[in-house]
């Protein structure tokens, strides 16, 4: 195994019930520093986990858990940790699409894959200029963390999750060519068996009735996405510094102090 192949598989923990869940540890910021192993993760739902997942990973010791899911995805896969977990649970509910109404307001079954490759774009500028407020305060919860491991997630741990460890890497000044390889990284763990049917199933009453390729750019992870989330950004601020200090509250002093938790 190379040098590269074993961060790779450090990287993602050995979950039988949660296959996209990673430590964002090991990156190398722009200065040289690097982000430390253990502390901030990465992931989608956490309702399968086995008995052999949660025992691996308590001994993370999870303080602080962001999840985005809206109220009806969180009811129907229940975060399960055990019974012996202390991470305080905070509900950050994303609706991706809620402000893109041309595919959110039509019949999903009519849909076809550039259509839907069209409005995963316009999501993901969504994020960036809609969702500021629900970024932020996953920052305040992150600043507030003093020991222990932070995780956050939503269904996939792809397009709601990848912006937030987007922001989180941009912060900790970890350069843009390493973020866009940790997004893309979800590819090589997403979805398991069963998961375009599990997507359809939230959009359409009856997953029989639709043709399921339709919902393939909805559940790929491409460069196009990440990079529309940037690209609204660098359109209607300086930079993302910019950006993180008016939208997020994340200035000098929050990011010297983030660097000083979550780098070495």
């Amino acid at each position: 195994m190379s040098a590269k192949e074993q961060i790779t598989f450090q990287r993602r923990l050995d979950l039988e019930g949660a296959p996209n869940i990673r430590d964002l540890g090991g990156y190398e910021t722009l200065d040289g520093s690097t982000t430390r192993w253990g502390r901030i993760f990465r992931a989608g739902r956490l309702s399968a986990l086995t008995p052999r997942d949660k025992a691996q990973l308590q001994k993370f010791n999870l303080r602080v858990i962001c999840d985005f899911r809206r109220e009806d995805e969180y009811l129907k896969d229940v975060t399960d940790l055990g019974d012996f977990a202390e991470a305080a649970i905070h509900n950050l509910a994303i609706s991706p699409g809620d402000h893109t109404q041309s595919i959110a307001m039509s019949d999903f079954q009519s849909v076809n894959g550039e259509q839907m490759f069209e409005w995963m774009v316009l999501i993901n500028r969504e994020l960036a200029l809609k969702q500021t407020h629900t970024y932020r305060r996953m920052f305040e919860l992150l600043m507030a963390n003093e020991e222990g491991a932070f995780l956050f997630h939503c269904s996939a741990g792809k397009d709601r999750t990848g912006f937030a460890a987007a922001l989180i890497l941009s912060a900790l000044d970890v350069p843009r060519e390493t973020i866009m390889e940790d997004y893309l990284l979800t590819a090589q763990y997403y979805p398991p068996k069963g998961e375009l049917e599990y997507l359809a199933s939230k959009y359409t009453e009856h997953t029989s009735d639709v043709d399921l390729s339709a919902f393939q750019a909805l559940m790929d992870t491409r460069e196009e996405y990440l990079t529309a989330a940037f690209n609204a950004i660098e359109e209607h601020y300086d930079s993302v510094d910019d950006y993180l200090k008016a939208e997020l509250g994340i200035g000098k002093r929050q990011r010297e102090a983030l660097k000083s938790r979550y780098l070495e």
